[in-house]
């Protein structure tokens, strides 16, 4: 009686175990065989099971980088640093840092604006442009710092109602972007460049096929707030394929 519970109790201490190593055996050899069938990928082929390695180590990369490698002044277009200012900026949490800066304000290359013992007076015609010759009728005097194309759509209703109230009072020009002129563009009551794009925004109708609509275009183009037109003729930059954005 004591061998035969004894068998019984060895029996049953190891039937989980040998479940567990069959179930692992198992699936080995199904994601083995399966790797091996499939034809998308050479190195899951050559490699069954272990090249699933590579892609999972690859995916993680980024994370890895950007957590525990890199510095916060390496990355772009936009570092670690930058990107925290913004965060902060945005949560209204301080955004400042005692002992000064973290930057090597002496190592080569860094640009900074030093203060001159006889500053020289600016005229006013150099610090704007003019854009337009005799023969427009309305020239626009152009600041030559101003807030480059970002449409509506890229961004929010606050986004550009803060972009363009700026405008209004820096006195220079904002750039709708491609999305056209939306009511938000127009509410502060700055200055606008007009883009017009491939999808005819704020000049064009149609859901699948885009036409050009002339009235419409000429309805926004006499706002007085629209002081220029700018003609798209080909999409613009992309991010992750060579583009570079502001």
């Amino acid at each position: 009686m004591t061998l035969a519970t004894t068998g019984v109790l060895f029996f049953g201490s190891y039937e989980p175990l040998g479940a567990a190593m069959a179930s692992v055996t198992g699936l080995y050899w199904y994601f083995g065989i399966k790797d091996m069938a499939q034809t998308t990928s050479s190195i899951r082929r050559n490699f069954p099971l272990l090249g699933n390695l590579r892609f999972i180590l690859e995916s993680l990369r980024p994370e890895i980088r950007q957590y525990f490698i890199e510095s916060n002044q390496e990355a772009t277009p936009f570092s670690r640093q930058n990107r925290t200012i913004v965060y902060q900026r945005a949560k209204g949490s301080p955004d400042t840092a005692p002992f000064g800066t973290h930057k090597h304000v002496y190592g080569h290359g860094y640009r900074f604006a030093a203060h001159s013992m006889w500053p020289t007076d600016v005229p006013q015609t150099n610090q704007r442009v003019t854009i337009g010759g005799p023969e427009c009728s309305q020239p626009y005097s152009a600041s030559l710092l101003n807030v480059s194309a970002m449409s509506y759509g890229a961004l929010s209703e606050n986004a550009v109602l803060a972009l363009n109230a700026a405008a209004a009072k820096g006195n220079f020009y904002h750039n709708t972007g491609e999305g056209g002129m939306s009511k938000f563009h127009l509410e502060p009551g700055g200055g606008l460049v007009w883009n017009v794009g491939t999808g005819y925004f704020g000049c064009g109708s149609g859901d699948i096929v885009r036409r050009f609509d002339s009235a419409m275009f000429s309805e926004n183009a006499m706002r007085p707030q629209c002081k220029m037109i700018e003609i798209k003729l080909s999409q613009g930059a992309k991010p992750g394929h060579g583009g570079l954005l502001p």
